[in-house]
Formats: C-alpha cells, sequence, structure tokens
C-alpha cells in the first residue's frame, strides 16, 4: 500500500493500492486543488520513486516554473532518469524543447492515435527504467494533467472516445503487460460535462477540491467521495501556510 504523503489521508481513508486509478477533480481554479497534487509528487521523488508526468496543460518552460515554486527539483530527477515527462502540450502544438528526458509523441497528433503513441512512449520509457534497474524497490507512479484539457483540444466526443480506446490498449499492449504497471493520477478541472462521469466510473479513488468565500477568507475543501474501502464521502478543510499545507478531517 502507498502513502498519499499526507498523514491525516493515510489515517482516515486509509493507503493506497497499487496500480489503482485516482482522479483529482479540481471544481475550481481557487481551490489550487492540484497543488495537493504537486506536493505528492515532490515527496514521491523524494523517496526515490518513479514518476512520469503527463504534460497536457503547459508549454515546458511554465511548466518548470511551476516545479520550482512547489519545491521540486525538476532538473536533478530528470537527470537522474527517475523523473520522466511526456510532453504532450508540445506534441500537439509543435513546441519541442531539447530537455533531457523530456519525451515527446512521434507525428501528428490525434485521439485516434493517441493512447497507441502514449503506449509507445511508455514502453521505451519502461524498458529505459528496466536497462537501468530503477523498478527494483521503487513505487512508480503516472500523473496526467489535465484530462478536461481533452475537451478543449478536441470535443467532448471524441474525448470519451479517447477514454473507452486508452482503456482498451492499456489492456492489451506490451508497454502494460510485460513491464510493471503505474499507480495513476488523473487531474481533471471544472465543473465537468458528460465526460466526467466516465471518468468517476474509472478510477478507484475520486478526489474532489472546491472552495468559498467566507468572512475569515477562502475555505478550501477536499471530498474524498470514492475508495474501494469506503462507500461514504470523507470532508476535509485544507490551507497553504508558510510551512507548507496543512490538510484535517471535518466530519
Amino acid at each position: 500500500m502507498y502513502s498519499w504523503e499526507f498523514e491525516v489521508l493515510d489515517k482516515e481513508i486509509g493507503k493506497i493500492r497499487p496500480t489503482s486509478y485516482i482522479l483529482l477533480h479540481e471544481v475550481d481554479a481557487r481551490s489550487r486543488g492540484r497543488e495537493l497534487l504537486f506536493e505528492l509528487i515532490k515527496r514521491k521523488l523524494e523517496k526515490d520513486n518513479l514518476v512520469g508526468f503527463f504534460n497536457i496543460s503547459y508549454p515546458i518552460p511554465v511548466l518548470f516554473k511551476i516545479f520550482k515554486k512547489h519545491g521540486i527539483d525538476f532538473k536533478k530527477y530528470l537527470e537522474s532518469r527517475r523523473f520522466s515527462i511526456i510532453d504532450t502540450f508540445g506534441s500537439i502544438y509543435g513546441l519541442k524543447h531539447n530537455c533531457e528526458n523530456v519525451w515527446y509523441l512521434e507525428g501528428a497528433v490525434s485521439l485516434e492515435l493517441l493512447s497507441v503513441k502514449y503506449a509507445q512512449v511508455v514502453k521505451a520509457l519502461k524498458e529505459e527504467w528496466a536497462q537501468l534497474g530503477l523498478f527494483d524497490g521503487r513505487e512508480l507512479w503516472g500523473v496526467v494533467m489535465d484530462l478536461s484539457e481533452y475537451e478543449r483540444i478536441f470535443s467532448k466526443d471524441e474525448t470519451l472516445r479517447y477514454l473507452e480506446v486508452s482503456a482498451d490498449v492499456r489492456r492489451r499492449h506490451e508497454a502494460y503487460i510485460k513491464f510493471p504497471k503505474g499507480t495513476n493520477i488523473w487531474v481533471y478541472s471544472g465543473k465537468g460535462s458528460k465526460v466526467l462521469p466516465s471518468i468517476y466510473r474509472r478510477s478507484n479513488y475520486v478526489l474532489r477540491t472546491m472552495s468559498e468565500i467566507t468572512d475569515g477568507g477562502i475555505r478550501r475543501e477536499l471530498l474524498v467521495i470514492k475508495t474501494p474501502e469506503f462507500g461514504e464521502v470523507k470532508r476535509f478543510e485544507y490551507k497553504f501556510t508558510k510551512k507548507g499545507i496543512e490538510i484535517w478531517s471535518v466530519d
């Protein structure tokens, strides 16, 4: 079982089953929900684990600034080969950068071919990790940020079709059969569309972040809606301080 890297979550909802699919639904940007994920990535890398980051949202220079802001020493981890970026954004828009351990999809990118192109990159990446002996004793994480971008780049119907094809490719392709499977986190931002229920169904864990403005300032809430163990909703609040992120249960 893997840690959430926040003690209160490990205690209240239990640790994470390896190879699970986790949805982090950031309902509004003011909730800063994805910053919880950046903290998880930071701590997983500090503990010598493997992380593959599928970047759909940002140009690489912007992404690097975000990593730096959140204390992630991305240069060190990219050079160590334990941290890899699959740059979908750059692949789609033709903004490719010559950065160590940043991977790009070959050829034109369409949702019909995207799942297979991802699998090809994942296979090559896992082959490298295997040759370097990096799988031994390490957690393997995949982070996708964020799925809602597909709706804007392509369409809602195409995104639904992609989710179906992607699930089939993961069941069949040697990238996911021959090599160790990762524990995957999908980020989805916004209130959602008809795509969101499909992602909910495919996820083993569903976490939702939202916020509201109160007399005392911004109140940020984390709802754990779905886990393999619990049927009821678990409610937390969190805040950002100079010392880091504080999360506490409110149930």
